[in-house]
């Protein structure tokens, strides 16, 4: 009986013997788990040296090739040249020829599979085959090596780049011990945030002894690529609730299945007086015992009733310098944010673009379509975006599309001043990978959605048959959404005032309004002072970026300023000097589904912007277009996004204010000032 010592040095309680017939041979199989320790595997190697026909590693660290040579870390190699009589083998032979042929069938026999998918690897380094195998297949996979070498928190593409990344960190790497305990756990609550691209992949690739040591969480919905799925394994990634696990293995027995080093040993057991396995050997048994590239696919059945998760991309950026503070680095400082805004508000546009956090969970009532949304940033405050070179912001933008698209979205949405900048979208949407939209279209609609709700709240206008009898005034009328905003009022009210300050837009727009609507009454006016001591509704939709737009003190009483502007027209402290008028902002609303939100994006609970909503719905709706684009929304687009929010359980959020969620109390209680002020108001001959 020819006799097979296996030692896992990565593994821990996977302690076995079993028994079995191979090439008309009787073969044993010991495995030892070896649990990192260095001193316990030489003395197992020592053991049975000369005492069993092949000793096979697993877990060890393999030779990474480089374009100079090898790297072999020295515990690893006095390892392999412990033995003077029993040969000692690892899988990696085997696997270098085998892996990439496996891989290549399975990508030609189902092509599609590996459409719009991306591809993430713990290390290259560790999965140097698996890593040729991708890189044949034309797939240039996010590697995690830096953190899981080098707790390094950063990811890199393509083998030249990981050359460049082993042979500088060589000189200390090697002087390391090699210890399980020194390895990340890669649970998600300690992992860097600029880890998110690898996490963010859809298919993981890894050898089993490194899957082993990982916290599984991070797994859950992913597809899975190992080279062995054991027992225990599979038991581990089933309850982690990865989606579908594709194991690599040859199959040579029916009743068994062994790990690339056991295969090899058998290989190498077999050879005459011992003779050392090569390339040449290794092809002759493949073609030998038949062996077939073979994969099995593993389905998780947590998974096999849930939708895909579709992933859609938005990018945000601080409002104010205060928002900097919020990113964790920075965090330290805040008691001293006063007298560091400005600096670091400069400091802030030359920062790189990085990712922000998630929002899990956003789920459409009408199909079940799960959506993922992957939130990065900007560094740039409004003043500062508009300060910059266009083509300077667009690079920042289009780098994070990439990004983007490499983490698995389809389809990515420009918040804030990101879609004021330059062209609004349209270069940015060309030079990008994917799909870009600016989601001014559901902002349009979240507007009237909010300034229809308050003004019903308060109950200062006549209403008969959803037709409100008094004035509104659009201030940035010719914007994007300005535009459309009129478009829509002009049906529902008795008069609209039009204000901007470019009159030949306003005259175009006026002649638009007057075909669409011919019954409504339209004013136009480049400043709202003529008109706002009149207006019931007044929404304010301009780039004016804090300067002052309008008047407080002209403003009718019980009358709705819905503030559409990022930052915000109407500041807090004029507000609160009307109590009789209701200040509200406009355009967040929530999202359908049990969502978590990992990501602060200053905004109260589960309210998202609308723009960003946007962008969630499109990837519930399945369609990863460029809805929104540039500084016209179409308004037919926001009668259609306004059905599709409907239909997959979009709905605003609350009516906010300055102060957060405005309540009916609040509501009540501005009315009543206002119905005072009324009083006085009307007998000045205001009214």
């Amino acid at each position: 009986m020819k006799h097979i010592v296996c030692l896992g040095f990565a593994l821990e309680g996977a302690d076995y013997d079993h028994e079995f017939e191979f090439e008309c041979e009787r073969f044993r199989v010991s495995h030892y788990s070896m649990n990192f320790d260095v001193k316990i595997t030489e003395e197992m190697i020592k053991r049975f040296d000369g005492r069993c026909d092949v000793i096979a590693i697993t877990g060890l660290p393999s030779t990474y090739q480089v374009k100079d040579g090898e790297l072999t870390h020295p515990e690893v190699l006095r390892l392999r040249n412990i033995a003077r009589v029993t040969p000692i083998v690892d899988g990696v032979m085997l696997k270098r020829i085998y892996l990439p042929w496996a891989m290549r069938k399975f990508f030609l026999d189902n092509p599609s599979w590996f459409q719009d998918k991306s591809f993430g690897v713990y290390s290259g380094v560790l999965d140097s085959a698996f890593l040729a195998a991708l890189t044949d297949l034309g797939i240039s996979p996010c590697m995690a090596d830096p953190y899981v070498i080098g707790k390094l928190p950063f990811v890199i593409r393509g083998k030249a780049m990981l050359d460049k990344f082993m042979q500088t960190l060589w000189p200390v790497l090697k002087r390391l011990k090699l210890k399980g305990g020194s390895l990340p756990s890669l649970a998600l609550a300690s992992t860097p945030s600029r880890l998110s691209e690898f996490f963010n992949s859809d298919v993981i690739v890894s050898n089993e002894s490194l899957l082993m040591l990982f916290d599984h969480e991070h797994l859950k919905g992913k597809t899975l690529i190992v080279d062995y799925l054991s027992k225990k394994l599979e038991a581990k990634l089933s309850a982690a609730k990865v989606k579908e696990v594709i194991s690599c293995t040859p199959q040579i027995l029916e009743e068994s299945e062994f790990n690339f080093a056991v295969l090899e040993a058998l290989f190498q057991a077999m050879e005459p007086e011992a003779e050392p396995l090569d390339d040449n050997k290794i092809l002759i048994w493949i073609d030998r015992l038949k062996l077939e590239p073979r994969l099995r696919k593993v389905e998780s059945e947590q998974q096999e009733t849930e939708a895909e998760i579709n992933k859609y991309a938005f990018i945000i950026h601080p409002l104010h310098a205060g928002q900097l503070f919020m990113h964790p680095a920075a965090r330290p400082f805040r008691p001293f944010q006063k007298k560091l805004a400005p600096l670091v508000e400069r400091v802030g546009a030359y920062a790189p673009v990085m990712f922000w956090g998630t929002i899990d969970g956003g789920k459409s009532e009408k199909t079940g379509k799960e959506v993922k949304g992957l939130i990065y940033t900007l560094t740039e405050t409004p003043a500062m975006l508009m300060k910059k070179d266009p083509e300077d912001v667009y690079r920042r933008l289009v780098r994070l599309c990439h990004t983007a698209k490499n983490s698995g979205a389809k389809i990515i949405g420009l918040g804030a001043y990101t879609k004021i900048v330059g062209d609004a979208g349209v270069t940015v949407n060309r030079r990008s990978p994917i799909p870009v939209t600016t989601g001014n279209s559901l902002s349009a609609c979240a507007t009237l959605w909010a300034a229809k709700l308050a003004v019903v709240k308060l109950g200062m206008v006549e209403i008969k048959d959803d037709f409100y009898h008094g004035v509104a005034m659009i201030v940035g009328a010719t914007g994007s959404i300005g535009a459309v905003s009129a478009k829509v009022l002009c049906h529902n009210w008795s008069e609209i005032v039009l204000v901007a300050p470019r009159a030949h837009k306003l005259l175009e727009l006026k002649e638009e309004i007057k075909i669409i609507a011919p019954k409504c009454k339209v004013t136009i006016a480049t400043s709202p002072e003529l008109h706002s001591r009149r207006c019931h509704l007044i929404i304010t939709t301009t780039s004016a970026r804090g300067q002052k737009i309008l008047e407080i003190e002209n403003v009718r009483p019980g009358a709705v300023i819905c503030d559409v502007s990022r930052p915000l027209d109407i500041s807090e402290e004029d507000a609160l000097k009307r109590p009789d008028v209701m200040v509200i902002e406009s355009g967040e609303v929530e999202l359908p589904g049990d969502y978590k939100m990992k990501v602060d994006l200053g905004l109260q609970g589960k309210i998202v912007y609308a723009c960003l909503a946007e962008t969630a719905l499109l990837a519930m709706d399945n369609r990863n277009e460029s809805f929104t684009l540039s500084r016209n929304i179409s308004y037919q687009k926001v009668l259609d996004i306004d059905r599709m929010a409907r239909e997959h359980g979009v709905r605003l959020s609350h009516i906010t204010g300055h102060s957060g969620i405005i309540t009916d109390h609040e509501f009540d209680l501005c009315k009543k000032h206002a119905l005072e002020r009324l009083k006085t108001w009307k007998q000045k001959g205001d009214e």
